[in-house]
């Protein structure tokens, strides 16, 4: 056989082997890269690594628990969907211009990033703006970024990019059944 026979063949067999291992999938209006049945948020991991070189995280301000601020956000979160939200406790909270967003824990609930709002003198609950649950098979931060932010549009970006989006948590979980709770208990 000729060599540029034999490497025609090479790259067909390479091609047609790739082929049937590797794969784009539409899931949720959007597009996986799927290999050997396991699937890949290609596009989100992109997004959270560009977000990592590009994101200013001086304007944030991360609250200690303690804090009088965080005392009432936490208070404004425990009172909002009883009786279950009142075991809340902190994981994180960041701070920018009169926005907050917190993550918190539960005794029966997932853990949830919740969006506040300072309104008058007031932390108020942005009710469509709270994730909790599974991104599975979504890469977590980049999922829960754009859904905070098409929730709550007037977040400002630099405190949305600064949110640690835990995949532990937010992420598929062990087996790929859903995430694992704040406490490292499966929910």
């Amino acid at each position: 056989m000729k060599r540029h026979v034999a490497a025609v063949v090479a790259v067909l067999t390479l091609l047609l082997v790739v082929d049937s291992h590797v794969d784009w999938v539409s899931q949720d209006g959007g597009k996986l890269l799927e290999v050997n049945g396991q699937r890949f948020d290609l596009r989100g991991w992109a997004a959270e690594q560009t977000r990592a070189w590009q994101i200013d995280c001086n304007a944030v301000t991360t609250l200690p628990p303690e804090s009088p601020t965080a005392q009432t956000i936490l208070t404004a979160i425990q009172q909002h969907s009883l009786p279950d939200s009142r075991s809340a406790r902190w994981l994180q909270l960041l701070q920018q211009d009169g926005w907050s967003v917190a993550e918190v824990a539960f005794d029966t609930l997932n853990p949830s990033l919740v969006v506040l709002h300072l309104q008058g003198h007031q932390w108020r609950v942005q009710d469509r703006a709270v994730w909790s649950g599974s991104t599975a098979p979504w890469h977590s931060g980049d999922l829960v970024r754009r859904y905070l932010r098409e929730q709550a549009p007037g977040l400002p970006k630099a405190l949305l990019g600064c949110v640690k989006v835990d995949p532990k948590r937010y992420g598929p979980g062990p087996g790929g059944l859903g995430p694992v709770s704040a406490l490292g208990v499966q929910p």
